[in-house]
């Protein structure tokens, strides 16, 4: 940037070698608190609001608003999605730089997951049932904001050359842990928590191929994600 100096000729000002990386710690922040208040709202939800049963489901079980409704909202994916972006975002705040294995999966996996909530719940669960106000904030930045906004700040701000194949793999973990755990408790509580992993409705079979479309579409992203990490590592370099 250049500005005039008193005597007026004028003088070069550059930024601090490190004003991306404050920018980017800021922006981190915010998203992780972004993260955080949508899964705030849900346990808030889940005190005062009974959980649903989808329309025809299969299964009759459920939880009453109170405590263990609350204690079940972090078995949704995307309070789960949602919680892995915001811790990711958050250690990013507090240290940009970062290089183990697990951090880098757990990041993959949040920007993954958040997309995979996005485009499944807007295209395969979301109904026109009423939502209050709380519902409708909590709605918004758990399945549209966060949705849209993480990739762009993966994008953006993520130092690129931190996507590999192995971590791909340790990052497909999480979701294939979620899944068995969600089908194995299902029957004991005859409760699962999408119409899409209605089981007594549609059998193994049925589940089988939403699950495996899902999956798929989880490492095509995952794909994608490597492929613009190399793209923009060797732009970098040139």
């Amino acid at each position: 940037m250049t500005v005039a100096s008193g005597t007026g000729s004028a003088r070069t000002v550059r930024r601090a070698p490190g004003w991306r990386t404050d920018t980017g710690r800021v922006v981190f922040l915010l998203a992780a608190l972004l993260s955080f208040t949508g899964n705030v709202l849900s346990l808030h939800i889940g005190s005062w609001k009974d959980s649903e049963l989808p329309v025809d489901a299969g299964f009759a079980g459920g939880f009453a608003g109170g405590w263990e409704h609350v204690v079940n909202q972090p078995t949704y994916f995307t309070f789960l999605s949602n919680f892995l972006v915001g811790l990711t975002s958050l250690l990013l705040a507090i240290r940009p730089h970062r290089t183990s294995d697990l951090f880098h999966a757990a990041r993959i996996a949040g920007v993954v997951c958040i997309v995979l909530t996005g485009v499944v719940f807007n295209v395969l669960l979301r109904d026109s049932d009423p939502m209050t106000r709380v519902e409708q904030v909590s709605d918004t930045i758990q399945h549209v904001i966060t949705p849209v906004l993480t990739p762009l700040v993966w994008l953006l701000l993520d130092r690129k050359g931190q996507v590999t194949w192995r971590r791909i793999g340790l990052a497909a973990v999480i979701p294939l842990a979620w899944l068995a755990f969600t089908l194995l408790r299902g029957p004991w509580l005859d409760w699962y928590p999408y119409s899409i992993m209605d089981v007594p409705r549609m059998g193994y079979s049925g589940v089988s191929v939403y699950l495996a479309a899902i999956l798929a579409f989880f490492f095509a992203v995952a794909a994608l994600m490597w492929v613009l990490d190399r793209l923009l590592i060797t732009g970098k370099r040139r």
